[in-house]
């Protein structure tokens, strides 16, 4: 019998110990402060039937499920992401609990990665979900709070959250009259804060986006920065019916700094990742030489909807393995400088 080439299948590896007690630390650093604001911790499955787990999943994940044909011809998948299954466990076996619920996890995901592109295909997440009756500045801003303490527990230092409105940049987009396809290359490019390349692209198309809607596209490439971004917003709001949205921002960014938490806070207003995921309040975080997110989140009102039970909800996630990359880096800074 031939022997077999002994390696693992792309996007995979083993941990070893160092990186293992790096691990548990990050985690117990922030299950700490999930459990002080009386999250609690529930566990869900590797395998879901597919049809079950696309209720709760954007294109964009759908693209990216390991999926086979199980026992009896009903697909089955590996999760690709934790959230769509807390909001089928919320919609199911815990819809007649009170809200609000306040629960995390930690659990790893499957994504198929293309060799070259992207990062590894099985991911550690470490994130925090809460379902309540309304959405509300007050919740959306202490998500944001407990991610912040989260990190600065972990012994991240230097970092930032960049927090954006999915439903500002959806106004805006609504009036275009475009098709599907250009409305996905103006976000790509919008995205990307590629002022020049969103310039070029709307003389291509020309002949529908009229003169005052490509101004305010381009802008949306430049409202990134400090709490002023909202003023500079403000015009686009009220030409657009975005008006609530930046007050609701500032809502929660007045909640974020009476915490003595700003200095962290990065306001992006041309953010549009999740687009047809999240519904309201979106966040992501960096650090310093680290060039991918250490975690993301928002809220997605919508969700449990699929599932037959309708809930408010936000949440985030940690991206483990690029938050060991940042304090690894961090160290060897460290050693360097002594």
């Amino acid at each position: 019998m031939k022997t077999p080439t002994i390696s693992l299948p792309h996007g995979v590896r083993d941990i070893l110990p160092d990186e293992a007690a790096s691990i548990a630390s990050i985690e117990s650093a922030a299950l700490e402060v999930f459990k002080g604001y009386n999250f609690g911790r529930v566990m869900t499955p590797q395998l879901e039937f597919l049809d079950v787990l696309s209720l709760g999943m954007g294109q964009e994940l759908k693209d990216k499920v390991f999926k086979f044909m199980g026992p009896g011809g009903r697909v089955v998948a590996i999760r690709p992401d934790i959230t769509p299954q807390i909001a089928r466990l919320v919609a199911t076996r815990m819809r007649e609990l009170p809200l609000p619920l306040k629960l995390y996890y930690r659990e790893n995901v499957l994504r198929f990665q293309e060799r070259g592109k992207g990062g590894p295909a099985e991911i550690l997440q470490i994130g925090a979900e809460h379902f309540s009756s309304e959405p509300s500045p007050e919740i959306d801003a202490e998500m944001i709070i407990i991610a912040i303490e989260a990190l600065e527990n972990i012994g991240i230092k230097d970092f930032r959250i960049d927090i954006g409105d999915v439903g500002f940049v959806r106004k805006i987009l609504e009036g275009l009259g475009v098709t599907e396809e250009e409305c996905k290359l103006i976000k790509n490019t919008v995205a990307k804060k590629d002022n020049s390349g969103l310039e070029k692209l709307l003389s291509d198309i020309d002949s529908t986006v009229g003169d005052d809607d490509k101004k305010m596209l381009l802008a949306l490439t430049t409202l990134y920065g400090e709490e002023e971004v909202i003023d500079k917003a403000t015009e686009i709001a009220d030409k657009v019916g975005a008006g609530q949205s930046l007050s609701y921002l500032k809502k929660v960014l007045s909640i974020i700094d009476e915490k003595g938490l700003s200095e962290y806070i990065t306001i992006d207003l041309g953010e549009v990742r999740g687009f047809d995921y999240y519904t309201g309040i979106i966040f992501e975080g960096f650090t310093r030489n680290v060039g991918k997110p250490i975690l993301g989140g928002g809220r997605y009102d919508n969700l449990t909807g699929n599932y037959g039970y309708k809930t408010s909800a936000t949440g985030f996630a940690f991206n483990v393995d690029n938050i060991v990359s940042a304090l690894q880096i961090a160290k060897k800074i460290r050693q360097y400088r002594i």
